[in-house]
């Protein structure tokens, strides 16, 4: 997919797709999705701040990527230990071999 065909969106608002549009409704669409995109905003600065995007949606993808990192660094160090632990075991069968 060209990034031509692509309009970014904002926040709440998804990418528009322009690959399946017919070209000459193209300006007239992106028109809409502009309006939209400053209807958004308008539409957040009106709600409480603890309603708006940043602080609900954007919040919990932050705890779920800050989650992610957790987990993976617990998975490295997990198995930075299980190897330690299958050396340890390597080294003493082919010590018990040797004798």
């Amino acid at each position: 997919m060209k990034d031509a065909y692509i309009v970014k969106g904002y926040q709440g608002i998804m990418d528009l797709d322009l690959s399946s549009i017919d070209p000459k409704f193209h300006k007239e669409v992106i028109n809409q999705h502009y309006t939209d995109i400053a209807e958004y905003k308008r539409d957040q600065q009106e709600r409480p701040p603890k309603l708006r995007y940043e602080n609900t949606i954007a919040r919990a993808y932050t705890l779920i990527e800050i989650d992610r990192q957790a987990l993976k660094q617990v998975r490295q160090c997990e198995l930075e230990l299980q190897n330690q632990h299958d050396k340890r075991r390597e080294e003493d069968f082919n010590r018990n071999q040797q004798n």
